[in-house]
């Protein structure tokens, strides 16, 4: 297998995998979904909440905000206190404000100097005067099975693409004209400028008055598309992925033996 970086900026990686097949790049996009560990506010002891948001409301809205964090944590099923909680598996972050004033993910005070919101612009709450909100938030780390709120990143994939024409090609252009990101070229023969932008929607294909135009697929060339939406860097998601995907196989290996 061969891999192949084609854009990695602003939380964003975009690669290619060659020499490979489906099942794989399937097998990788389910890990990265269900297998990549993310640290997430999990529970809230509430002191005071005089702002106009319930309880529920502001505990939810807090949960989902992403934090950034090193990857030295644990579980707190894994973790030597046994799931009582500790500091190396548990973040305390502290909340305290009063109005008026908007209320930002910024205003967080966290026990540990590496976890931190992603964003300091997050807008928790508005608060009137008189009014405040008061809270001992603890961040854990979990899975997206648990929670969309310990979610790594949104990712997808398609197969390598490709255009080619039959002798009834009269290059009458329309093609070109149809594609929705002008990536058709017919200066001198009916091809892609670059395949890796075409997103395989068929316009060309369905407009083409003779039919004379065919979208192929290569299976064995797979393009994904990484898009963090943690703390944590898509190459990090990436090679986190493909070391847990090694260990499972690993240890399925060995229960088949």
């Amino acid at each position: 297998m061969k891999l192949k970086i084609l854009n990695n900026k602003n939380s964003e990686l975009k690669l290619e995998l060659a020499d490979t097949t489906p099942a794989f790049a399937n097998s990788l996009r389910r890990t990265i979904i269900t297998k990549t560990n993310t640290l997430a506010i999990d529970t809230i002891d509430l002191h005071i909440n005089t702002s106009a948001i319930y309880n529920e409301i502001l505990a939810h809205r807090i949960g989902m905000i992403p934090l950034k964090f090193k990857d030295i944590l644990k579980k707190t099923d894994e973790c030597t206190c046994e799931g009582k909680g500790c500091i190396n598996c548990e973040v305390k972050l502290v909340l305290k404000k009063s109005g008026p004033c908007t209320v930002y993910s910024k205003d967080f005070k966290s026990t540990d100097k590496n976890v931190k919101p992603t964003s300091d612009k997050i807008i928790i709450a508005k608060l009137l005067e008189d009014q405040e909100i008061s809270l001992e938030a603890t961040a854990k780390l979990g899975t997206w099975p648990e929670h969309a709120k310990w979610q790594s990143s949104n990712i997808g994939y398609q197969y390598y693409p490709d255009i080619k024409t039959s002798k009834d090609c009269d290059m009458c252009n329309i093609c070109a004209k149809a594609c929705p990101k002008s990536l058709i070229d017919t200066t001198k023969k009916i091809k892609l400028k670059d395949n890796y932008e075409c997103d395989l929607c068929g316009k060309c294909v369905d407009v083409c008055p003779k039919k004379a135009l065919t979208l192929t697929k290569d299976r064995t060339r797979i393009i994904f598309t990484i898009k963090s939406v943690s703390g944590l860097e898509p190459k990090d998601i990436v090679t986190g992925a493909l070391k847990t995907l090694k260990a499972d196989l690993s240890e399925l290996s060995k229960q088949i033996k």
